[in-house]
């Protein structure tokens, strides 16, 4: 019987580069505008380069060899080469994903998607879920953050990449609503949650863990029986 050698690991040789598109830039499931969108990877975003197709560069984001998909590659820059784009990887720019944000916590795909990651990463979802179902919407927007379980700790996270604190009654779609505390044991906010649309000052369509549905639905950032919205986060 004839044995045959194992095939040996070859390292795939990779270069790296730089987005350089404001808006993000999409990457997409293969080597032309046809082929669908994975997800929008944010400006500044280092990429490991492994092969470039007529225009259209096969992109490694996790650094294992392995082809996440194609992104264009007139969007990328050799980040040693351009002190501007290197500057701006320490800045945080989540305000130019809002818009898909919204997008995501509206659409039943989106919502699905985000209720799917968050029972992956917390058994007891939707139960104290609405952390995980927020950080897999943020994620799911182009925006990097960690699956973070905790209100209090989301909300944290997000002053710490510059999102600014908004008064109730000023909050516009794409903010993160933030409630008071009425229990301080263990002390950190009650809930998080998505603003879609909003009705005046009070009403708005949400998206949160407190739905059996896939779509976003009212909430009263006064209450209206539920724990009363404390402030809002707001990407700038």
């Amino acid at each position: 019987m004839l044995e045959t050698a194992p095939i040996p690991h070859v390292a795939v040789p990779t270069f790296q580069m730089t987005v350089n598109a404001r808006s993000g830039l999409r990457l997409r499931s293969g080597p032309g505008v046809s082929f669908d969108i994975i997800r929008l990877l944010p400006y500044g975003t280092l990429i490991n380069c492994i092969k470039t197709i007529e225009g259209w560069t096969a992109a490694d984001l996790q650094g294992d060899g392995v082809i996440d998909g194609f992104v264009s590659s007139a969007y990328l820059v050799d980040p040693k080469n351009s002190p501007s784009v290197a500057t701006s990887l320490k800045s945080i720019h989540d305000a130019i994903h809002v818009a898909e944000l919204i997008r995501q916590g509206s659409s039943p795909s989106g919502l699905m998607a985000a209720r799917e990651t968050a029972s992956a990463s917390l058994p007891s979802y939707p139960t104290n879920g609405c952390a995980a179902h927020l950080s897999a919407l943020l994620q799911q927007a182009g925006i990097d953050v960690p699956m973070t379980l905790g209100a209090g700790r989301l909300a944290h996270l997000l002053i710490d990449r510059k999102w600014k604190r908004i008064s109730v009654g000023s909050q516009q779609p794409g903010d993160v609503g933030v409630c008071f505390d009425n229990d301080p044991t263990p002390a950190g906010s009650d809930h998080v949650y998505l603003v879609i649309t909003t009705d005046g000052k009070d009403q708005m369509m949400v998206a949160d863990n407190q739905r059996t549905t896939d779509e976003p639905h009212i909430r009263f950032a006064s209450g209206h029986g539920k724990t009363p919205t404390e402030y809002f986060l707001r990407a700038v």
